[in-house]
């Protein structure tokens, strides 16, 4: 039996104790973080504190909390000899350079609010500073995910920024159409069967394989047409970005 303890309470943290209070092998002893949300009070028999100070015996410390603060809350855990993570995909391992065994639970998922989350059929990515660290984090990623990957800090920050665009920048897309879609009078829920199929095309396909639009086709007349249409600066400069790097596969401009 793994003894873990969690310290964070938002989306990342419930995720991992989603996993681990149910999981066979884990048992998750302790939860600490700024407020006793209604996620903690649902785990039967976990301790909740939010003094950062102290630790309850257990082999395995998982730092869930904001990228700005791993080290301000690392700095405040005292030293023990459990293996201590954070979860994050950008912030270097020294983030957690007061403690001798350290490493990194990388869950590749956005999480949300409406739904129970969990970690075990996502990639989880993890990395560790030494042997010891080494066997016990490849032992907790491969039982808490299906898809346990181990990676280099190089490749994690490679990945992570991968992601951004594949869903921040993407939702940023989806947003702006919405606001574009509000602002003509169109329900924007029309465009959900391209989106879906879109998506689902990417999974077999070569992403560069199934460009289409009238950039890739070089159909000047209708860009033009579309830069017309009285639309947010933001998306403007969307349209114009995306545009001219579409004609340059075909060595054109506009």
């Amino acid at each position: 039996m793994i003894q873990v303890c969690i310290v964070g309470t938002g989306k990342v943290a419930k995720a991992f104790a989603n996993t681990i209070y149910s999981h066979q092998y884990f048992e998750l002893v302790h939860v600490i973080g700024r407020s006793h949300i209604d996620f903690v009070k649902s785990l039967n028999s976990v301790t909740y504190s939010n003094n950062f100070t102290k630790l309850p015996a257990c082999d395995l410390v998982i730092i869930a909390v904001s990228d700005d603060v791993i080290r301000t809350v690392s700095d405040q855990l005292p030293i023990a000899d459990a293996v201590v993570v954070h979860t994050s995909g950008a912030g270097p391992i020294e983030l957690l350079s007061k403690h001798n065994k350290r490493g990194v639970l990388y869950p590749l998922q956005t999480f949300s609010k409406d739904k129970t989350n969990s970690v075990d059929n996502i990639p989880l990515f993890w990395e560790a500073t030494g042997d010891g660290t080494n066997s016990l984090l490849e032992k907790v990623a491969t039982l808490l995910s299906h898809k346990s990957i181990q990676i280099k800090s190089n490749q994690r920050i490679a990945i992570h920024l991968a992601a951004v665009v594949v869903n921040n920048f993407t939702n940023h897309l989806y947003a702006e159409a919405k606001l574009f879609c509000d602002a003509s009078d169109i329900d924007f829920s029309h465009l959900f069967p391209l989106i879906e199929e879109t998506t689902r095309k990417i999974k077999n396909q070569n992403p560069q394989e199934n460009q289409t639009g009238p950039a890739v086709r070089g159909d000047k007349e209708t860009i033009l047409r579309h830069r017309e249409i009285d639309k947010r600066k933001e998306l403007e400069d969307i349209y114009s970005l995306f545009t001219a790097q579409l004609l340059e596969t075909r060595n054109e401009k506009l």
